[in-house]
């Protein structure tokens, strides 16, 4: 096969596979398409939704609902450089939640870069009971 036709089937193939959204409502699956693993013994998935736009540039939506304990948040805050939430409720008219997503006023609401107009993840916490939420957009 000559180099042109190689260059035109690669090109075809980077198209195809450009063109398909990847879409769950299953939690685990949610989760293994959002971090690209299994989860970890410390957390104990409950819901989940993932919406991955069929653009080549990564651009995706996350809904999940899990119990933790105290350590595993904590340390997923501080990897991540969340901070406590300023801004407050406005994240919530962004999208669409599902019904199943539904923190009440004991969540403690964290966010990345409070001052970036264009960051709309939200990270939930209940203290007392474990629960949290993750609402995680990029690029959409």
């Amino acid at each position: 096969m000559n180099i042109l036709k190689k260059i035109s089937l690669i090109g075809i193939v980077f198209l195809l596979v450009g063109c398909f959204s990847t879409e769950t409502k299953n939690a685990e699956k949610a989760y293994k398409y959002w971090s690209g693993g299994e989860p970890p013994k410390e957390i104990e998935l409950i819901k989940g939704e993932y919406y991955q736009s069929p653009h080549f540039t990564l651009e995706y939506e996350l809904f999940l609902k899990f119990k933790s304990d105290k350590k595993w948040f904590d340390e997923f805050v501080e990897y991540n450089g969340l901070e406590i939430d300023t801004v407050g409720n406005e994240w919530k008219g962004w999208t669409k939640l599902p019904e199943w997503f539904k923190p009440d006023q004991n969540y403690l609401i964290y966010a990345k870069d409070q001052l970036d107009e264009f960051e709309r993840s939200r990270y939930l916490r209940n203290p007392k009971t474990g629960i949290s939420y993750i609402y995680e957009t990029v690029g959409m």
